[in-house]
Order: C-alpha cells, then structure tokens, then sequence
C-alpha cells in the first residue's frame, strides 16, 4: 500500500507505438492513483511525451522485470499482422501471477479468460475502467494473477506442451 503500483509492458521500440493509444488512460489513472507506467525494452525516442517509465530489457533480467509489475498490458491494434501475434507477454505476465488487460485481437482472446484472469479492452474507456478496477482491488489482483498462473502451469508450461508437441511430431513421421 505504501509504494505505487507498477503497470508493465514488455516489448521493442518498434512495438511500444500500441502504448501511444492509452496516454490519456495513463495520464488520467496517475492524477487519480499511487500508479506507474512502465514500459521494458522501448526507447525514449519511441516513447516519445508518454507518461511512462523506461527501463532496459535483457534476457537476463527480463523476468525479474516482470517479476516487479502489478499489471501486466498487452495493448495492440486490431489489424492482420497483429491478429498474428502470439500472445506470448501476456504467458509471460501470468507466469510470473500478474493479472493482465489484453487488447481482444487475435490469440489474446483464448490466453486471456475475460474476469478469471484478466481482462480484454478494445476501447480506451475498457482499458481505463479495467486498469481502475485493478488499481483499486488488490484483493481482485491476487485472484485474477493466480487464476493467470493457474492457466499457464495447465496449457502453457513445457511439462505440458513438451509432450503435446512430441506426440504432434509421431504423428506426422
């Protein structure tokens, strides 16, 4: 309760323009919230006037990164290249128990479980109501992360697609 809450994105310079979307979202839940923004492997130049903290990526530390999030975001656009997209921050993100706010594009909508484990926003009002709603609820955080994690052990983890992918692969020989 003492130290602000920390929403996380992961990414490239490249990428961090799906974050341009949301600074009003920001901007607006720092006037009213113990909140910041981060973003993990963007530039400054690329962040350009956000209200969004930088901090360096590196395989090293990516997870300890994480691992120093409240909320994890994975915001995108809804086009052809993005409805290609993996999805794999927000495994990430649930890995590590963050609940999460996923734009609905693409896989996003299969990873992420509407109010189990986080939440999808496709307008700036979903991503500000769901982002409030967390920042007030740290009871809902818990829940949402473990369920996330929960989520991750059962379909995500290597236990789980090593032997999936094994099976796929005797098949086709």
């Amino acid at each position: 309760a003492d130290r602000p809450l920390v929403v996380g994105w992961i990414g490239t310079p490249k990428t961090s323009c799906y974050l341009h979307p949301l600074k009003s979202v920001f901007a607006s839940l720092q006037s009213r919230f113990n909140v910041r923004f981060v973003a993990v492997g963007a530039s400054r130049e690329s962040l350009g006037d956000l209200p969004v903290e930088l901090w360096p990526w590196t395989e090293a530390t990516e997870v300890e990164s994480i691992s120093r999030f409240d909320i994890g975001i994975m915001p995108l656009d809804d086009s052809p290249w993005e409805r290609g997209k993996c999805g794999y921050k927000l495994i990430q993100y649930m890995a590590c128990g963050l609940p999460v706010v996923a734009s609905p594009v693409g896989v996003n909508e299969q990873i992420v479980d509407h109010g189990s484990s986080g939440f999808l926003a496709g307008t700036s009002a979903e991503w500000g109501e769901a982002l409030e709603t967390l920042c007030t609820a740290a009871n809902l955080r818990q829940k949402l992360g473990r369920a996330g994690r929960d989520k991750v052990e059962q379909a995500y983890c290597l236990q789980v697609t090593g032997p999936r992918l094994g099976r796929m692969l005797k098949e086709v020989v």
